[in-house]
């Protein structure tokens, strides 16, 4: 027993020792904030900051709002090196085709909208109506392709039940006038 009452009395010493020493102050905001600053400058921070750019899951909970997005595009058409961009963009067939499938829709609605609009209307038909457009349906009109397709339309259309009857009808009004003519 007298071997462990020095240890212990030691052991007291020190943890009293420890409580005693200085803390040391915690940092301000201010102070994290810088240190947290410069970590993000450094090389493995920018690394870091990519990794988790290219992290799936990142990518989905990272939500652009509208006004940002709208901001942005906007400067960015505006500017020489925006327009570069959005033409180099534009040229690349992936690029196209991913922004093409998303504005689909709208697209849709947009031309349904500007077909009932007179002003586009009379613009289509004046396009429609441009002798160099005639001339070339004029010519897609001689070619076999379209002549079969146009064959392939007919035919169905002759097989189907509502023509067959709507041609019937026409038949018998046409035989019941000839039939009061003749009386």
């Amino acid at each position: 027993m007298l071997k462990k009452g020095p240890a212990i009395l030691i052991f007291l010493l020190l943890i009293g020792a420890a409580g005693c020493a200085p803390q040391a102050a915690q940092p301000t905001y201010q102070e994290n904030k810088k240190m947290v600053l410069d970590m993000l400058r450094t090389d493995d921070g920018k690394r870091t900051i990519r990794e988790m750019m290219q992290d799936k899951e990142m990518k989905n909970a990272l939500v652009m709002d509208e006004p940002a997005v709208r901001k942005t595009i906007q400067e960015s058409l505006t500017t020489e090196q925006g327009k570069k961009l959005w033409k180099e963009l534009l040229e690349d067939p992936d690029f196209s085709k991913t922004l093409a499938k998303s504005m689909q829709q709208e697209n849709e609605a947009l031309l349904k909208k500007m077909m009932k609009d007179p002003g586009y209307q009379g613009m289509m038909m004046d396009i429609l109506k441009a002798p160099r457009l005639q001339d070339q349906y004029l010519d897609l009109m001689k070619t076999k392709p379209f002549r079969q397709q146009l064959e392939r339309n007919v035919q169905d259309m002759l097989e189907s039940p509502y023509f067959k009857e709507k041609m019937i009808d026409a038949i018998g009004k046409a035989m019941k006038k000839q039939t009061e003519n003749k009386q």
